[in-house]
């Protein structure tokens, strides 16, 4: 690129079907087209916000086996644009101007300022682990239900039993 170019732009619009995925929690997937998945892995970008059906939501970017790039979709999220399995939606994807933005419901922010043990290892944890624990909570429709899982994630992350900690993890 000479000094006059501008950089290739990193902003989308196409149309997606959206499929359903084998397995595990995660429910549906919207596969990039092969050349947006390829300027966003040469450019190094991993997190985009992707406008589905013009509703506007963070996500990151994931590899599939067959090297292709795709976003994941819960259900709440497909619930909000209005689409099912199978479905073709409008697509405007760009950049995540704040990559390691996490989404953290107030409800959670309180019990994290009042339990230092509970809120030192959530901030520890790595920006991934942070949304996952944190789209837990914030999921919750109720306020009520916001705070019971605040509180039971404080206790877990306090006496480290979350899913996944190992027994030298629980010794500590």
């Amino acid at each position: 690129m000479s000094a006059h170019e501008s950089p290739p732009s990193l902003e989308f619009v196409f149309q997606a079907s959206i499929l359903p995925l084998e397995g595990g929690t995660i429910n549906h997937c919207l596969p990039l087209p092969d050349h947006v998945g390829e300027a966003y892995r040469a450019a190094g970008v991993r997190r985009v916000i992707a406008t589905l059906n013009g509703h506007a939501c963070r996500r990151a970017i994931m590899n599939r086996a067959d090297g292709s790039r795709m976003l994941v979709l819960g259900l709440p999220l497909l619930k909000d644009i209005g689409a099912v399995s199978g479905d073709t939606v409008s697509v405007y994807i760009e950049p995540d101007p704040d990559p390691d933005f996490v989404e953290i419901c107030e409800e959670f922010v309180e019990v994290l300022e009042q339990d230092d043990a509970a809120a030192a290892r959530f901030y520890s944890m790595t920006r991934g682990m942070q949304r996952s624990l944190a789209l837990y909570v914030n999921t919750a429709k109720r306020s009520e239900t916001r705070i019971k899982r605040a509180l039971e994630l404080a206790l877990k992350l306090r006496s480290n039993t979350l899913h996944g900690d190992t027994q030298k993890n629980r010794e500590k």
